[in-house]
């Protein structure tokens, strides 16, 4: 039987030895001081998590999705972390179910860091291996009244390439174009700025024959103007 709060406890233990609090006070700083961090940069962070998955497994099924909400419910952003840490490589064994627990995460003490490992990294996984359910969540989301959703609707293709679904990216990007939220214009941009490495000429036409924000047209003709 798998318990999820020694589980959690002992990878908050793990953080909390490896943690700097110097680090720690300035990443909570950087992220306005919603969360408390133990302080384990990145790269030390996901070598620690591999190697507790390692040592003490992974559960399956709904005892995995439990431990993902436990996660995200905990106080320390690094265990939040730890889903997209422990899941990014696995998104290939995961079913068609785990969508419902993604969209719930993106929803839970939300922000771009935890937006921006779900929605591309973990969502956008499970859409390349389940593309049906694309517009069954994605057209949800961009009309939800959360601008977290919004986002995801947009991002969720990034590092798609060639697989990208520029209809549907550019569709999203319009229907959001009125958005004063800074994460909305800096995602629209970033996801056609990611495009733009793949279609150059879609995206400069895109943005020049549209009216964006002047964040959003910025962000996604970076790269283009870098190499004119």
């Amino acid at each position: 039987m798998f318990l999820v709060e020694p589980y959690i406890h002992k990878l908050e233990n793990l953080y909390r030895e490896h943690g700097n609090p110097v680090f720690a006070e300035g990443a909570s700083r950087y992220m306005k001081y919603r969360f408390p961090y133990f302080g384990v940069k990145t790269p030390l962070r996901r070598e620690l998590a591999a190697a507790f998955v390692q040592e003490h497994g992974l559960p399956e099924g709904e005892d995995l999705k439990a431990l993902c909400r436990a996660c995200f419910d905990a106080e320390y952003r690094d265990i939040h972390y730890f889903v997209g840490d422990a899941l990014r490589k696995k998104i290939k064994s995961l079913d068609v179910s785990f969508l419902d627990v993604f969209e719930e995460l993106i929803g839970v003490n939300s922000w771009w860091d935890s937006v921006d490992f779900l929605a591309p990294k973990l969502v956008g996984g499970l859409f390349l291996r389940f593309p049906e359910q694309i517009p069954v969540y994605t057209d949800r989301w961009i009309e939800s009244d959360n601008f977290w959703y919004q986002r995801a609707a947009i991002i969720f293709q990034l590092g798609y390439k060639e697989k990208t679904d520029a209809e549907r990216l550019f569709a999203n990007v319009l229907r959001r174009a009125d958005s004063k939220e800074f994460f909305v214009q800096k995602g629209a941009g970033w996801a056609l700025r990611e495009y733009a490495k793949v279609n150059p000429v879609a995206v400069q036409n895109f943005v020049e024959g549209h009216k964006l924000p002047a964040l959003t047209a910025r962000e996604a003709l970076r790269i283009i103007k870098a190499n004119a």
